[in-house]
């Protein structure tokens, strides 16, 4: 834990080269420093922080996922939110199933936005999960076509597959 909060540390104060440093090394500590890495996101007073530890948390890839998700379900800090759900946006194709049942936030328009937008920014590796949530019904469903539409190209065709049309693009949409 020393070594953690020392990279940590010079997230916070060090210059530009000591944070890239400390991002490299709090990504290949991994798991351990999730925690760690969450509450200095929490704590965090400028954005400019914020970013330099979501990126260490999107580095650690999946064992961020569920802690970020948590981080987005119990904190209402929009800023926080911002940057947890970037950071899950990074990861990619391990944080599609997470994001996809935050769609579903009765009552916080606010997280559903931000799941939406990771979402949209994972784009490819999403398409098949959110096609079956659509195809799942309810108010997931709706969600999710939405974002679906929102990804335009690949969500577009994605959405005319679902309903049995046909494009007249040739079977093509257009790039976005």
């Amino acid at each position: 834990m020393d070594s953690i909060g020392h990279w940590i540390g010079q997230v916070r104060v060090g210059g530009t080269n000591a944070r890239r440093e400390a991002v490299q090394v709090l990504s290949r500590i991994g798991e351990d420093a999730v925690a760690p890495l969450l509450e200095a996101l929490a704590a965090a007073g400028e954005d400019d922080l914020r970013w330099y530890y979501a990126v260490a948390l999107s580095r650690i890839r999946e064992p961020a996922v569920i802690p970020l998700v948590r981080t987005l379900q119990d904190h209402h800090d929009p800023d926080l939110r911002r940057y947890a759900g970037a950071a899950l946006a990074e990861i990619g194709a391990a944080a599609v199933e997470p994001l996809i049942s935050l769609l579903a936030a009765e009552g916080d328009a606010e997280l559903r936005g931000i799941a939406a937008l990771g979402l949209i920014r994972i784009g490819e590796p999403a398409i098949e999960s959110l096609r079956r949530a659509v195809e799942g019904g309810g108010s997931l469903a709706a969600a999710a076509g939405h974002v679906l539409w929102r990804m335009e190209g690949p969500g577009l065709r994605a959405l005319a597959d679902l309903g049995g049309i046909d494009l007249g693009l040739g079977g093509r949409v257009p790039p976005a």
